[in-house]
């Protein structure tokens, strides 16, 4: 997907903790409620096409000739802080989370936060990969089946594991 100059990715933020976020007012609950709708509906649904689409109608930022398969959970809350660039594949059963609010007596060890998920074009996420907040998949880089990805992953790269480490990296020669 190639993003428009004036569209700017965000970055790391603070956010409230989880029981800070249950004083909600009805815009933010009807929004939460919305996403819920389209998260499940787009889970199971048996096309492609409808799938992004409902992602799309989310907030989630993807770009063309995307793959997300069936049974796939992109991030609830903050699913505008989810980039998909053109051509990526994400298989069925992975998971992208963008936050992360733990309950506030966790406050001393972990900061409530969301932070941008970037995946880039052409890269493929295997079937149940968890790609967690802050991370970006570079440009045709391969996250093998069932791997936790919790830092980024450089273009041309093979990451496999949990948590995810180098195995190789690649050219792809065009014909």
């Amino acid at each position: 997907m190639k993003q428009p100059d004036f569209l700017i990715i965000p970055t790391e933020k603070d956010i409230p903790y989880y029981e800070e976020t249950q004083k909600r007012n009805f815009i933010q609950k009807s929004r939460k409620i919305k996403n819920t709708i389209l998260q499940l509906l787009a889970y199971s649904c048996p096309i492609n096409g409808l799938r992004v689409k409902f992602h799309r109608w989310r907030g989630v930022n993807i770009g063309k000739n995307v793959y997300i398969g069936m049974f796939c959970f992109l991030d609830n809350l903050y699913p505008q802080y989810i980039y998909i660039e053109d051509n990526a594949s994400i298989n069925a059963g992975s998971m992208i989370l963008t936050h992360f609010n733990p309950m506030k007596r966790f406050s001393p060890i972990f900061k409530a936060r969301v932070a941008p998920v970037v995946i880039k074009e052409g890269a493929i996420i295997a079937v149940r990969s968890t790609i967690l907040l802050g991370v970006c998949i570079g440009q045709n880089a391969i996250v093998s089946a069932g791997s936790v990805v919790e830092k980024d992953v450089a273009a041309f790269t093979l990451v496999k594991g949990n948590p995810a480490k180098k195995v190789a990296e690649y050219e792809i020669l065009m014909k």
